[in-house]
């Protein structure tokens, strides 16, 4: 029961994320950003089936069975075709990497007598699998046995995490000298989402081995060690989408590398200076144009006006002691919002006048921005009970 309930909040928590990342957060239209979120949404489609089928849901729905049987051959594909996206800056797809399609298409077409099926005689056998969820891998729903899908899924998965692990080592290695801030930080995501994975497909396929062997009666049902396998398959994916949500500057913009150059990226280098011209430029920008005032503001409208690359631009403001571009431009609406209280602007009009004013979508936003900046909301830092020189209300 309970890593039933530990796959449910991690299919929730997968869709949400990757609902996240494609809807609101990859404004960047990032190429690995979309990768991601295909990633999580699959991996929650793939695992609600197992709740679908354990809880009869399936019945109601009897021909959307096996549908995600030949997608799961996609989700170590992708995730390995994921970081080498992140760590090579790739915006596409390449004309080899439609080898990767090759399990997914070939268990396709194994399932088409499923899929051509009559509805009734499809929706008995249905029934028959919810009634004994060890049909599911025991019977034949394909041209091929059951185990046979198990099997190529199990060592598709080893073969991509090896490949996932070697591009992650001979990617970094001799690159241990590089102090970038952003470069830490996607070097730790890349490592960690291999660790978590690692740990599910190991744990998923010692589950299959033990199933395989108390069907052949060769070991005992052992309840603990299911337990135990299942709490670490279902509670892996689970881990990968809380691990995103903690680490929000991974997908406010998502990681990129950004480095053409990485010998040159040290404490010391020129990079530095570099960094520093940018962030300057942006600046004088922004303050002369007033263009942080604009709430439709994005990277790439700014990037436009400065002829600086986004990718620059955002690389820049990671380096920097801002979380992300929003949180950058909200500072400096702040600032400008707080040149307006102390010139009386409350006096005339209202807080949410002045959020407009600003540049806020919402009086919400404007006031989480603030207490953020100040510790105060701008009603309180306008009134004679608030010291800004300690940034807190007085006593």
């Amino acid at each position: 029961m309970l890593p039933d309930i530990l796959q449910f909040i991690g299919v929730l928590f997968c869709l949400f994320t990757a609902f996240l990342i494609r809807f609101r957060l990859n404004k960047n239209n990032s190429f690995s950003g979309h990768l991601l979120a295909v990633l999580l949404f699959l991996i929650a489609i793939c695992n609600s089936f197992y709740l679908f089928i354990v809880y009869g849901v399936i019945n109601y729905f009897p021909y959307l069975y096996k549908v995600p049987a030949p997608i799961t051959f996609l989700i170590f594909p992708l995730s390995y075709l994921y970081v080498r996206a992140v760590l090579y800056e790739e915006n596409s797809f390449k004309k080899i990497d439609t080898i990767h399609l090759i399990p997914f298409l070939f268990f396709l077409v194994n399932y088409f007598p499923f899929y051509f099926m009559d509805l009734n005689e499809k929706s008995e056998m249905v029934f028959e699998i919810t009634q004994d969820f060890s049909k599911t891998y025991k019977g034949q729903d394909g041209l091929l046995p059951e185990w046979v899908n198990i099997v190529c899924r199990s060592l598709s998965s080893i073969v991509y995490l090896i490949l996932q692990w070697h591009l992650i080592i001979s990617f970094f290695k001799n690159k241990e000298h590089i102090a970038s801030k952003q470069f830490a930080l996607v070097k730790k995501w890349v490592y960690d989402l291999t660790i978590i994975q690692t740990v599910h497909s190991l744990s998923l396929v010692a589950l299959y081995i033990a199933n395989a062997l108390i069907v052949v009666k060769a070991i005992p049902t052992t309840p603990f060690i299911h337990l135990v396998l299942g709490l670490l398959v279902c509670g892996s994916f689970l881990f990968v989408s809380c691990y995103l949500l903690w680490n929000p500057k991974l997908l406010i913009g998502l990681p990129n590398l950004r480095i053409k150059n990485p010998e040159n990226y040290t404490l010391s280098s020129k990079s530095d200076i570099h960094i520093e011209s940018v962030f300057s430029e942006l600046n004088n920008h922004l303050q002369k144009t007033k263009s942080f005032l604009d709430p439709n503001l994005k990277v790439d409208t700014l990037s436009r006006a400065t002829n600086i690359a986004s990718r620059k631009i955002t690389y820049t403001i990671s380096e920097s002691d801002y979380d992300n571009f929003n949180d950058y431009i909200n500072q400096m609406r702040i600032a400008y919002a707080v040149e307006k209280i102390e010139d009386n602007y409350l006096d005339t009009y209202s807080v949410e006048a002045l959020s407009l004013t600003c540049g806020f979508n919402s009086k919400n936003a404007f006031y989480r921005a603030f207490k953020k900046a100040y510790g105060c909301t701008p009603g309180q830092y306008g009134s004679n009970n608030f010291d800004p020189d300690n940034s807190r209300i007085s006593s």
